[in-house]
């Protein structure tokens, strides 16, 4: 066991390292270009941390394994809504830009939800998988043309209130309390750098913490199965868990929102798009629970999102945390009723 923890310890160290480094890189990327640390999270961001799971799940659906990359996106994307969110609103309360609000929280709960619909009724079709795919991209192409058609924006007296936030978002960067006065971002070679250095120690890391923790449970007696549909699940999201929660301690809430939104638009879209067109997945019984929480968890961020200020406070980050929860209580029970002679 003393290997199995050095491993651990060894693994969240590198994920705490590659988090920060991704961070950076983040916020200088946005000051170089001037557009927001939103727009970052939803792409570059999401992307990066997202990249470990689009690998896994080409070559699960290159061996025809479809199912492996239905199980795995649609756990992803409940850690990302229920847990990565509610840890960092527990941590501080996430604001969420009025470009949130009008786009991708809709988008997101129309997306995820179709996914569960077809999939608890007619199943997955390779023509529904290409239209995720499609939709996808369409909005990337969209996010990334406008961010940097529109110049950066500072608030004026005669904006109304929700141009002052959107202009207070695009400028704040100029103002971020974590960054040097004066100190300009770094170069392009550097901010390469640290994006590729942070997305490696990213995966190196989740990837080390996640099967030393697997390997422990199984010793110490925890059925496999309740193992894959907590730890494994967890331990795949660890790169957006860590890279959300440096980002709220560095107070860039919306480099946290738009990573987690970001990565379950990629997740659905370009992960399952991509690998549902080579390999359609069957849905079986034990998928039932989790499309419909996914499902529910996508709506629930709508209203969430226009709450408290346009602000998911820490009794909603409490909330996603306690129905992740008994979601794992309930799966944890299906899977022990499954493997039962």
């Amino acid at each position: 066991m003393i290997p199995l923890i050095g491993q651990m310890l060894g693994g969240l160290a590198l994920l705490l390292v590659g988090g920060r480094l991704l961070v950076s890189a983040s916020v200088d990327t946005a000051r170089r270009l001037s557009v927001s640390e939103l727009v970052v999270g939803l792409t570059l961001v999401a992307w990066g941390t997202s990249a470990p799971e689009l690998a896994l799940n080409l070559v699960s659906a290159l061996k025809g394994r479809g199912e492996l990359a239905l199980g795995n996106v649609v756990g992803a994307n409940i850690c990302n809504m229920a847990l990565v969110l509610g840890v960092c609103a527990l941590l501080r309360p996430l604001a969420v830009e009025v470009r949130l609000i009008r786009v991708e929280t809709l988008l997101n709960a129309a997306i995820l939800v179709f996914m569960s619909i077809i999939g608890l009724t007619a199943g997955f079709a390779r023509w529904e998988m290409g239209l995720m795919l499609g939709i996808f991209g369409g909005y990337s192409v969209w996010t990334i043309m406008s961010a940097l058609q529109t110049p950066q924006i500072h608030p004026t007296a005669s904006m109304t209130e929700g141009e002052k936030k959107e202009a207070s978002a695009m400028s704040k960067l100029d103002d971020d309390p974590t960054v040097p006065a004066g100190l300009p971002p770094m170069g392009w070679v550097m901010i390469f750098a640290c994006f590729g250095g942070g997305l490696a120690l990213l995966s190196w890391g989740g990837s080390l913490a996640s099967d030393s923790a697997s390997a422990m449970a199984i010793r110490l007696g925890v059925p496999a199965a309740v193992v894959g549909v907590t730890i494994v699940s967890i331990g795949t999201t660890l790169p957006e868990m860590v890279t959300g929660v440096m980002a709220v301690l560095k107070g860039q809430s919306d480099l946290a929102m738009g990573n987690a939104i970001g990565s379950c638009l990629f997740n659905a879209g370009a992960i399952f798009g991509l690998t549902g067109l080579i390999a359609p997945p069957a849905v079986n019984g034990a998928m039932v629970v989790p499309l419909v929480y996914m499902g529910l968890l996508a709506i629930a961020l709508v209203p969430i999102s226009r709450t408290h200020g346009h602000t998911v406070a820490r009794g909603e980050g409490a909330a996603l945390l306690a129905s992740y929860v008994v979601f794992l209580i309930i799966s944890a029970f299906q899977a022990g009723g499954a493997t039962a002679p």
